[in-house]
């Protein structure tokens, strides 16, 4: 009685009210993965729901299983592209840099970064800040001598070969030397923090990022000392401003994550299907070769096994085989030859003209002998 439920639900499925709920209940689970999880969690998602449940409720045709595919890929995507927008959209927080030794001295050197206003448009002019604690450098250092500010499409990017972008990419170098001395100047008196704010009007559509950087250089070797904000964990960029609204961040992003779901999500669910369909395609052959090879069944005459008899009822006279007793029913036909493809090796079966897995022609071997009437 438990297992009900169950079986009501496996009936339910191949119906076309079940087919729709199937395909729905697909999109959901790849989509919930895709967006809220990672990429890598949605692949067995999408094979779960999209292969393995539909095969399990019986619906079996590579015809459908690959429509279930073709709609989980089509649906997801602009689904998941509303959830990266209104992400984009959202404000980051303020940025600063490593306290680690030797990058200072156990505290921040860039404390507070941040881009105000995050969104805008092509006439918006961003406004970037930072607090500079010239007293936290490593020792032996000079104070900070120039701060630069890096505003680009490609997020970390602080030179013109980022290997995270493709080239060409935009890309924006701001300096504010005030009240910092250059290189070889003497080093500014004192370690108190000072603010630093840098103007820009980006003018241009899409999702920007930016970065800071302070230089300082040691008092004996002269070796410079460079220091960058912690931004995010793989491309170690910081987020905005993003100009455009809605609208145009989403239209950016489509293709983007339409080309990533074909990728990580299409070519692996058709992979499996094409296996499965290869393995369904053997067993089909291999019936089919011993159906073959136990011969047609003669006109007027029916098998043994579809005329149910009673316990005990000797077979008619005139059916009997030569030979044999009137209550003795005819031997069962041996089982289909293995044979072996002369040019790959494959196992075939008696009676096939081509091999099921290289399509060599085969020779016409002999079926075993049948079975006596």
């Amino acid at each position: 009685m438990a297992q009900q439920p169950q079986g009501r639900f496996r009936r339910f499925l191949p119906t076309p009210a079940g087919r729709v709920v199937l395909i729905l209940l697909a999109v959901l689970a790849v989509f919930a993965t895709y967006a809220y999880v990672s990429v890598i969690i949605a692949i067995p998602a999408a094979l779960l729901f999209g292969l393995a449940l539909p095969i399990w409720a019986g619906l079996k045709r590579p015809r459908f299983l690959a429509v279930v595919g073709l709609v989980i890929v089509l649906a997801v995507a602009p689904i998941a592209t509303v959830v990266y927008t209104q992400e984009l959209l959202t404000p980051v927080g303020l940025s600063s840099s490593p306290n680690n030794v030797p990058l200072s001295d156990g505290k921040e050197v860039m404390q507070n970064a941040s881009v105000q206003p995050y969104t805008g448009t092509t006439n918006t002019t961003f406004t970037w800040t930072v607090t500079v604690f010239p007293g936290n450098v490593p020792q032996n250092n000079r104070t900070p001598y120039v701060v630069y500010l890096y505003i680009s499409t490609c997020p970390g990017a602080t030179g013109n070969s980022s290997p995270y972008c493709s080239q060409p990419y935009t890309l924006t170098v701001l300096t504010n030397s005030t009240p910092l001395p250059d290189s070889n100047q003497t080093p500014v008196v004192g370690t108190a923090p000072y603010n630093l704010t840098f103007h820009y009007r980006i003018g241009s559509d899409g999702i920007w990022a930016w970065q800071m950087g302070v230089y300082s250089r040691n008092n004996t070797t002269g070796v410079p000392f460079y220091q960058l904000l912690a931004g995010d964990p793989q491309y170690n960029g910081i987020e905005g401003p993003v100009i455009g609204g809605f609208t145009v961040i989403y239209s950016d992003l489509v293709p983007t994550i339409y080309l990533q779901e074909l990728l990580f999500l299409g070519l692996p669910f058709y992979f499996v299907l094409l296996v499965y369909m290869l393995f369904k395609n053997r067993e089909r052959r291999k019936k089919e070769a011993q159906r073959r090879a136990l011969g047609p069944v003669p006109s007027g005459e029916v098998p043994a096994s579809a005329a149910p008899v009673a316990p005990g009822t000797p077979l008619p006279s005139s059916k009997a085989p030569p030979g044999s007793s009137a209550g003795t029913p005819p031997a069962a036909a041996a089982p289909a030859q293995e044979l072996n493809c002369p040019k790959c090796n494959a196992v075939v079966y008696a009676g096939e003209q081509s091999c099921w897995k290289c399509g060599a022609a085969l020779p016409n071997h002999p079926g075993p002998p049948a079975s006596p009437r």
